[in-house]
C-alpha cells in the first residue's frame, strides 16, 4: 500500500466575518489546546480504523482497515487482515501473516515515521489552526478545523480534522500532501483508557515463520 505506515455574497457578510475572525481563531486555539491535553493525558486507546489513500498520479484509491491499540509508554498494536505491527516501546515487530515473516527492529521516533500518538500532537504543534464550522460525523457532533503547516516546504500541505466536541478525539482526519495525494483516517468505536494487558504489546513469534532481525 502506498501511504504514509486531505464567496461571501454581500458586504454585511464580509464585515461579519472580519469582526468574528479573532473569536474564531481564539476558539480554534482553545480547541487545539484541549486536543493536546486529551492525547497527552491518554493512558490507553482502543478503536477500529480505516485509512483511505487516493493516489493522484495513478487515479487509484486504496483502503486499509484494522484495529488499533495504544498504551502509554509508546506501546501500540496495529492489526490488519495481512499484517500486525506491535511494539513494547523499545522493540517493534512487523508480522506479515501472508508471507509468514516477522521483522524485528528497534523502535525509533522520526519525522518520517512518527508514532501513532505523535501524529495528532504533530498536527497541533507544527500547523496553524482555523475553525471552519461544526458538523456531525457518524452522529457525533464535531468541530471542523483546518490546519496549515507553519513551514512552506512541509510534505503535508493541508489537514482537515473533525474533533469530537465531547471527547476531543479525532474521528476523521484528511490530509493532502505536496503531490496532491489525499489520505483519510477514520477512527471508530474508540474506547479511552480501557484496560489493555501488557501482553498485547509483545509478540510471541510462531515457530513456523521466518525471522529477520534488523537490530
Amino acid at each position: 500500500m502506498k501511504s504514509k505506515i486531505p464567496i461571501f455574497f454581500v458586504v454585511f457578510a464580509v464585515i461579519w466575518t472580519v469582526a468574528n475572525l479573532g473569536f474564531a481563531q481564539e476558539k480554534a486555539e482553545d480547541i487545539v489546546a484541549k486536543i493536546r491535553q486529551t492525547y497527552e493525558k491518554l493512558e490507553s486507546l482502543k478503536g477500529e480504523f480505516e485509512q483511505q489513500y487516493a493516489w493522484s498520479l495513478a487515479g487509484e484509491t486504496q483502503t486499509l482497515t484494522g484495529t488499533l491499540y495504544l498504551k502509554k509508554g509508546d506501546r501500540y498494536r496495529v492489526e490488519t487482515p495481512n499484517q500486525m505491527i506491535i511494539t513494547d516501546g523499545k522493540t517493534v515487530w512487523t508480522y506479515s501473516l501472508d508471507k509468514k515473516q516477522v521483522m524485528v527492529d528497534r523502535l525509533e521516533k522520526s519525522k518520517e515515521n512518527p508514532l501513532p500518538r505523535d501524529l495528532i500532537l504533530k498536527y497541533t504543534r507544527d500547523f496553524k489552526a482555523r475553525l471552519l464550522r461544526s458538523e456531525k460525523v457518524g452522529g457525533v457532533e464535531c468541530y471542523v478545523i483546518a490546519l496549515t503547516p507553519r513551514e512552506e516546504d512541509s510534505f503535508v500541505q493541508s489537514v482537515t480534522a473533525w474533533i469530537d466536541k465531547a471527547t476531543y478525539l479525532a474521528p476523521r482526519i484528511e490530509q493532502i500532501d505536496m503531490n496532491d495525494n489525499k489520505t483519510v483516517y477514520l477512527l471508530k468505536n474508540a474506547q479511552r483508557n480501557a484496560p489493555l494487558a501488557d501482553a498485547l504489546f509483545t509478540l510471541k513469534i510462531p515457530d513456523d515463520v521466518e525471522v529477520v532481525d534488523m537490530r
